[in-house]
């Protein structure tokens, strides 16, 4: 603790000790008592004072006036408050710090003079202490931050001086006549760097603008700002992305661009399905073209995909047609403007049967020529909504009907979801009958000991191949045929039996539907009573949009901690993620969503959000674990960042037995 020292300059050193314990100040207030002028004028250029009080009279050469005149005018202690003890008529006031009282104030008066001092002392050096501390905090920031006040940068951190080459603040305006200087814009169109940063807050969104360094370089920055509280001066933080637009292009073609047969991909195609009202949509289809892949080769299937684009090139250049290349054997012809859907059914209906007439030839150098032929199938489509997806449905279509192409309707659409959705629950109530909804555990790791120290439950459907069958494929449809609850109790009991004699945690997942439905936790209670494992229990609460009645879900979760069952929340940082679900509802792990963990190492983003999530964690008392931990890089890096678990493939996949 830092002291708070008082110089009490006095011509009575023994009255004015006395007094002291009188005033009931704070411990850490120091008194340095003297009696002569010259005696104080030194200590106070030795010390740091807070505070000087002075009485009129002094026994020695240097009266009191004199005595106050040299410290109000000296620079180390100009600013120094002075209570100056006097009954005569009030000094010439020369600093607004000298304050005159009684020669023999009051205790009540003298106690009240000082406390507000030391008061006010103290508050400045807190407001000092937190203003250090955002200072450390905000030079740590690895992005260029700094504050404009009246078109001119008031503050920047450590990164925004490196970022532009600059040693100091100062040298920005050396270098910088103005904020125009900084910015580069057209200024017709936004007349004042202000002008656009305000425009920038009020649409609450990135802008993209080019700054320019000391050396009067180029910089590509996303930059977004805050309005200060209480102020004119906005918060400015930038992201350098030069690098990224410097292989912007690179990248576009990269991402748009088939390397085979150098035609755009998919990726293109759905860019430019939204840019067309009226659709014309084709998928082409080269048919049994595994099996030719299998039988020749894949230097042969290449060679004929390639002549299969150039034959559909050729055929198509004179129209106003779009040609893409999709994955494996597949592409798509869009029209670019409006066409007679009678006149694309006839191109596509005449593509297919020219591209079948001709063999493909293939030259060996060794052998005599291979000669092959191909049939192509179509799926057609004429509406945009879902467009990619309806033209594969009707490619389907006209496969399984052994026909050149097919047009897209809606009846096809229907007809085949709910033949597909049938089969499916088919496919559950048998499993359920036959006992083949089965849990699969996956372990979780102790980061500090490296050891198993729980596991997560997962559901598994085995088919009637003993194909082991995700929750992905079958699971929503469950929820839809009222098939959900009977998967939700097959996993807790079998779950319950399967560690009943082992002394790992295991996490059993409840969706919100499990949450609301009563009739699951009386479920839960009866299967405590039979299997005596709440401290091993802990029931994982999905996080999501749909966590809305909070009520109903803070009482399932008072409900099964009274029963001395543990509840994390899952998938957190995952979509609409709410720090408030934390504060609201009593957790004791948080799990943090695969997309954040994936690639953690690589990614400063993801980096930034997860250690703010196990910080807040942290704070709450609240065990963290890293999911989708797939290799040792991400591993490694985690392990640093405080989480406490982790879980993922780099440890074990999915198994169907407790390790």
């Amino acid at each position: 603790m830092l002291e708070f020292t008082i110089l009490y300059i006095t011509d009575d050193i023994t009255t004015s000790k006395a007094l002291i314990p009188q005033l009931n100040l704070p411990s850490d207030i120091h008194f340095i008592f003297c009696d002569r002028g010259i005696e104080a004028l030194s200590i106070a250029s030795d010390h740091t004072i807070g505070l000087i009080i002075l009485s009129e009279t002094l026994p020695h050469k240097m009266s009191g006036i004199e005595v106050c005149k040299v410290l109000v005018k000296t620079p180390k202690t100009s600013s120094t408050p002075i209570l100056y003890l006097s009954d005569s008529s009030p000094i010439e006031q020369e600093s607004k710090t000298v304050k005159q009282l009684s020669s023999r104030p009051s205790i009540y008066d003298l106690q009240h003079h000082i406390l507000s001092l030391y008061n006010h002392a103290e508050s400045r050096k807190e407001l000092q202490r937190e203003k250090n501390l955002v200072l450390s905090i905000v030079n740590k920031i690895h992005s260029p931050i700094f504050i404009i006040s009246y078109d001119k940068v008031s503050f920047a951190n450590q990164c925004f001086l490196d970022f532009l080459g600059l040693n100091s603040l100062d040298d920005f305006t050396s270098n910088y006549s103005s904020m125009q200087d900084l910015f580069l814009h057209n200024t017709k169109e936004q007349p004042s760097v202000l002008e656009w940063i305000k425009e920038l807050l009020y649409e609450h969104k990135e802008k993209k603008v080019i700054m320019q360094n000391s050396a009067k370089e180029q910089i590509t920055v996303k930059i977004r700002g805050e309005l200060l509280a209480y102020s004119n001066e906005y918060l400015i933080i930038t992201q350098d992305i030069s690098a990224e637009e410097l292989h912007e292009d690179k990248v576009r073609e990269l991402f748009n661009t088939d390397p085979l047969t150098k035609l755009p991909n998919r990726f293109k195609l759905l860019q430019d399905l939204k840019e067309h009202n009226e659709l014309a949509l084709a998928i082409l289809d080269i048919d049994s073209f595994k099996m030719i892949n299998d039988f020749y080769g894949h230097i042969i299937g290449d060679c004929i995909i390639t002549e299969v684009a150039k034959r559909i090139s050729e055929y198509i250049s004179h129209e106003s047609l779009c040609f893409y290349r999709l994955p494996s054997d597949s592409f798509a012809i869009i029209s670019k403007r409006h066409i007679e859907k009678e006149y694309f059914e006839l191109i596509i209906m005449s593509l297919i049967k020219i591209v079948a007439k001709t063999p493909f030839i293939y030259t060996h150098i060794e052998d005599a020529d291979i000669e092959i032929y191909i049939n192509i199938t179509a799926g057609i489509v004429f509406e945009k909504e879902s467009a990619l997806a309806h033209a594969d449905i009707a490619l389907r279509e006209a496969k399984n009907t052994h026909q050149d192409y097919n047009i897209y309707h809606h009846d096809m659409r229907q007809e085949i979801a709910f033949s597909k959705n049938m089969e499916w629950i088919k496919k559950i109530k048998k499993a359920i009958t036959n006992n083949k909804i089965v849990p699969y555990f996956q372990p979780i790791v102790d980061n500090n000991t490296k050891k198993t120290v729980k596991y997560e439950c997962l559901v598994r459907l085995i088919d009637d191949d003993n194909q082991v069958i995700s929750p992905y494929h079958f699971l929503n449809i469950a929820k839809h045929s009222k098939l959900y609850e009977s998967i939700s109790k097959i996993m807790i009991k079998k779950s319950f039996q399967a560690f009943s004699n082992t002394p790992y945690e295991f996490s059993i997942n409840l969706s919100i539907e499990d949450i609301i439905d009563y009739k699951l936790f009386d479920y839960i209670k009866s299967m405590l009573a039979i299997y005596p494992l709440s401290n091993q229990v802990c029931f994982e609460i999905l996080e999501t949009e749909e966590i809305q009645n909070y009520q109903e879900i803070s009482n399932f979760v008072a409900g099964v901690r009274e029963l001395g069952c543990k509840v994390s929340i899952d998938d957190f940082g995952s979509g609409y993620s709410n720090f408030s679900h934390l504060l609201n509802l009593s957790f004791d792990y948080l799990k943090i969503d695969a997309s954040l963990i994936k690639d953690i190492h690589k990614d400063k983003h993801k980096q930034i959000i997860v250690k703010t999530i196990v910080t807040f964690a942290k704070e709450l008392d609240i065990k963290t674990i890293a999911e989708y931990v797939e290799s040792k890089e991400v591993y490694d890096y985690i392990s640093t960042m405080g989480i406490d678990y982790s879980q993922g493939y780099y440890f074990s996949a999915p198994v169907a037995t407790i390790l």
